[in-house]
């Protein structure tokens, strides 16, 4: 795994969103369940899974200030193939026996940031496999925290002053000029806030922060009247050049459908369920069912926080169901009526229906209707 096969899965993934509000996806989350199920998949599946992961599983990502964790559960009567080992090791599966234990391992693995498995347990669900991620960070530089009115509601709002001035850049992309802003983490992890022009689009602009490279422009040409979305030169009473940061304290919660966009995942073939097509994790006919991501980020004064669990869940596949039969039954004809006492059998009341005991629908029924 690196940074370019989980930047261009995240980037294909915020491409197709849908709507232009707040949300919040993990790439990384997805990443090593593709990636695992590619190598555990026949063909046309395996090469299509591959494609979308980008490269072969090779462990998951490890650093202080981030847990992230693999679970597998199945249903004790599906095995696994022994080899699986290697890819998903013994110690982190289960048996699928209740939501409340599902949930309870997401609570666990993201520190309470997040406490629901994202994939309901049913009857049909035989096989699920997830990971859960959570990245707690602090600032090198706090932010100090006020109140900005939005609107008639009073929000709360960040800023602070650096003079950290290579955390500020000017990107040119596909959707024009990007500032990016990059705010360090005391660990190993920054938060980088990108902006563009107004009349961009979300996913537009996403994408691009996604896929940028080089150096771009830096603060030097940008204090000498360069221009770049959102950023203004300011005079100021202090000698050495500075960044002046704001934005509000946010906090941003997203569910997500994967096999909305099965295409970007690689999941187009794996959840026909004509067939099984992962022979080399049970051998169990399986196919891929559902597929759901829950994401959270919050971002305040004193660092940042992060959470997501994904889950693909699997089922069994085999032979084209064959078309149901059902019964229809129209009493356009006399009948008869008797109300029983279940218990006993015991007949209540007996009659019989014909045309003239029909009611019109134009006019409301009488009680009390006098019987013949």
């Amino acid at each position: 795994m690196d940074a370019d096969q989980v930047g261009r899965l995240t980037a294909r993934w915020v491409e197709s969103l849908p709507g232009e509000g707040s949300t919040v996806v993990s790439g990384l989350g997805v990443w090593p369940l593709l990636a695992i199920l590619a190598e555990v998949a026949d063909e046309p599946a395996r090469t299509e899974l591959a494609e979308a992961a980008g490269g072969p599983y090779a462990g998951l990502l490890q650093a202080p200030e981030l847990r992230i964790a693999l679970g597998l559960w199945t249903r004790p009567d599906i095995p696994l193939q022994p080899d699986l080992d290697r890819l998903v090791p013994p110690e982190v599966r289960g048996v699928l026996t209740d939501q409340a234990t599902l949930d309870a391992w997401v609570t666990e693995k993201t520190g309470g940031l997040l406490n629901r498995m994202p994939i309901e347990l049913t009857s049909d669900l035989l096989l699920l496999l997830a990971s859960a991620l959570a990245l707690e960070t602090t600032w090198r530089l706090p932010f100090g925290e006020g109140g900005r009115p939005v609107g008639d509601v009073l929000k709360r709002w960040l800023s602070r002053l650096d003079h950290d001035l290579e955390t500020i850049r000017r990107f040119d992309t596909a959707v024009g000029p990007l500032t990016a802003v990059t705010v360090r983490g005391v660990g190993e992890f920054d938060v980088r806030l990108f902006v563009g022009r107004p009349d961009r689009a979300r996913n537009a602009v996403l994408a691009a922060a996604l896929r940028v490279t080089g150096e771009g422009v830096g603060a030097a040409e940008l204090l000498r009247g360069v221009e770049s979305p959102a950023v203004v030169v300011v005079e100021t009473s202090r000698p050495e050049p500075s960044l002046h940061l704001s934005l509000p304290y946010f906090e941003v919660r997203a569910s997500h459908d994967l096999l909305s966009q099965r295409e970007i995942f690689g999941l187009k073939t794996a959840t026909d369920c004509t067939r099984g097509h992962f022979p080399g994790l049970s051998p169990a006919p399986l196919c891929v069912t559902d597929a759901q991501q829950t994401a959270m980020a919050e971002f305040s004064a004193r660092g940042f926080k992060a959470a997501a669990v994904t889950a693909i869940g699997m089922s069994a596949s085999g032979r084209v169901p064959e078309p149901g039969r059902a019964l229809s039954v129209d009493l356009d004809q006399p009948f008869a009526f008797i109300a029983v006492h279940r218990p006993t059998g015991i007949p209540v009341v007996a009659g019989w229906v014909a045309a003239d005991a029909y009611r019109d629908a134009e006019r409301p029924t009488r009680r009390g209707s006098r019987g013949r």
